[in-house]
């Protein structure tokens, strides 16, 4: 009715200005009408609730009558029961009737309390039914502005989080600047603060405990030049002994390359110890060790035209030879032993019987010399004239 009466007053003419009362009518009418649906509502329910109730009492009034009949025959029986039997005296009657009394008074209170337990579980239906509906409102209308708020929320914690992890960064690197910071200043005043301690006592030092400064500090450096002086003859010593055991190894590895010079020339011609000619003017004509006239060349210089594998065959051991004789490069080897190539008749017979060539022992003996000189004992005066005089350029 009341939507009606709206869409008729919004049908009449638009132009046409109610004044205040009339709008006031209006208003009272669409508030009563709002109760009146209201009302109209909850006497709907009420009546769903009375047929129900109705139904309920339906139901009880059939399951009430089931009983009576049930109780009918059973008395029905038991008369006939008793009937039957002996006769029954008036106390097992009454006390009969005093349970039947009892059993009904049961069934009463049984009654009652399943009634009361109904009524309350519709009213906690009915609460549910309001709880429901509070929801389904809530789940239409509230949710949504909650959820937004909780993005909100979110959002707001999210920022404040990245701050403070960006604001403990800041603090965790200016921190570490400071550290630095005041440890550099600390260690700068540590030292200015020993430069002028030293400088202090310095200049409050007697003239004894100076010299002795500087003394210290002339052998300071004195030590350091000499640290250096026997690394660099380490070094030195090195080298040397690895050109020794080079030489060495030069020496073990050679072999002869000339298989029909004998052991007794080898030793006194080819290693520079007598003239040159044949085997019987050297024993006969001894001439000194070493020449002034030749310059002095090294003995694996001497040898080493003589120095072949033993792979290689003895005509071109000998081809080699000649060819080193007319090399100008080598004259000096070729010029001691030039002798040698030209053989006899006798010794070469007797070559033939030799057999193999013997073992050619070496040896090394090493003698013990001064690398560098020694040094000399420094008298008192020289020390203190040196004392005098560093401490004069200080």
């Amino acid at each position: 009715m009341g939507k009606k009466k709206k869409k008729e007053i919004q049908d009449g003419p638009s132009q046409a200005k109610t004044p205040v009362s009339e709008a006031l009518l209006e208003y009272y009418c669409q508030v009563k009408e709002d109760a009146i649906e209201r009302l109209m509502v909850q006497v709907r329910k009420l009546r769903d609730k009375n047929e129900k109730c109705h139904e309920r009492n339906a139901r009880l009034k059939s399951e009430q009558a089931w009983h009576i009949k049930n109780l009918v025959s059973e008395l029905n029986d038991e008369q006939k029961q008793a009937a039957a039997s002996s006769a029954v005296t008036r106390e097992e009657v009454e006390e009969a009737l005093k349970q039947k009394w009892k059993f009904v008074k049961d069934q009463e209170q049984n009654l009652k309390d399943m009634r009361l337990k109904i009524n309350n579980a519709e009213k906690i239906f009915l609460e549910k039914l309001g709880e429901r509906e509070y929801w389904e409102e809530y789940k239409n209308v509230g949710s949504e502005q909650h959820a937004k708020l909780i993005n909100s929320l979110e959002n707001d914690i999210s920022s404040v989080k990245e701050n403070t992890r960006k604001m403990s960064e800041y603090y965790k690197a200016s921190l570490e600047e400071t550290r630095k910071r005041i440890s550099s200043n600390t260690l700068k005043q540590m030292v200015e603060k020993k430069e002028l301690a030293t400088q202090n006592a310095v200049k409050n030092i007697d003239k004894r405990s100076g010299r002795e400064i500087l003394e210290n500090d002339w052998l300071k450096k004195e030590v350091e030049l000499h640290k250096k002086e026997v690394a660099q003859l380490e070094v030195a010593i090195h080298h040397l002994e690895e050109e020794n055991l080079l030489l060495i190894c030069q020496l073990f590895d050679c072999r002869l390359a000339d298989l029909k010079i004998t052991r007794t020339l080898f030793l006194t011609q080819a290693a520079g110890l007598g003239e040159q000619g044949f085997p019987e003017e050297i024993q006969s004509e001894p001439e000194p060790l070493m020449k002034k006239d030749k310059p002095e060349v090294s003995l694996s210089e001497r040898l080493s035209f003589l120095y072949e594998d033993t792979k290689e065959n003895v005509s071109e051991s000998q081809k080699s030879i000649e060819d080193t004789e007319n090399d100008p490069c080598i004259e000096f080897g070729a010029s001691d032993l030039s002798y040698l190539l030209y053989e006899d008749e006798k010794d070469f017979k007797e070559y033939t019987n030799l057999g193999p060539l013997e073992v050619k022992l070496m040896a090394i003996e090493g003698m013990k010399k001064p690398i560098h000189e020694a040094m000399k004992e420094m008298t008192k005066k020289e020390w203190e004239d040196a004392g005098k005089t560093e401490f004069h350029h200080l």
